[in-house]
């Protein structure tokens, strides 16, 4: 039998992940702003390769880090829970930059936004549709998760381009 409070549980629930996860992009984007643009980048110009290499790497790791997790020994539980870990600190990176672009996108729609704003409404959208029934849950949700975890991880491994130091202007004339 479900009573009211099972159910208030649930919503609670809910909406409690959604929140933190709204706060959990806001602050990783004002944190790692660099890396959060880089991402950004990434999943703007080519959204399927970032996806794909997401894909991969979280088969990949994904079966590492449960076999670990299964395992007696405690230092291989550690090991598994720092991948672990780790790879969600690569995807709240991808997923920042996800919702720094729709942010993006959606100032162009109305320049009056300020840009916490942009961001701001951006994350919001992108963490309410992985929550639509069945098309979020198992279609939109794992491929922004892919996605941003492959721009997370290219995000990570490549470095800025390098900037040459202004050059002083010569003010003597000849």
């Amino acid at each position: 039998m479900v009573t009211i409070g099972d159910v208030l549980a649930v919503i609670g629930t809910v909406v409690a992940t959604v929140v933190s996860l709204w706060a959990m992009v806001i602050a990783v984007s004002v944190l790692f702003g660099e890396r959060t643009a880089r991402a950004r980048e990434r999943i703007e110009h080519s959204p399927g390769k970032v996806t794909l290499l997401g894909a991969v790497i979280a088969l990949v790791l994904g079966i590492i880090v449960a076999a670990l997790l299964n395992q007696p020994n405690g230092l291989l539980k550690l090991i598994g829970w720092v991948i672990y870990l780790l790879l969600l600190l690569t995807g709240a990176i991808g997923f920042s930059g996800l919702a720094a672009l729709v942010g993006q996108r959606l100032k162009q729609m109305e320049p009056s936004l300020t840009p916490y704003g942009a961001l701001s409404r951006g994350a919001l959208f992108c963490v309410l549709a992985t929550l639509v029934p069945i098309l979020g849950w198992f279609v939109v949700g794992p491929l922004m998760g892919f996605a941003s975890l492959g721009a997370g991880v290219e995000a990570l491994l490549t470095r800025s381009h390098a900037v040459a130091p202004s050059q002083p202007a010569n003010t003597t004339a000849s």
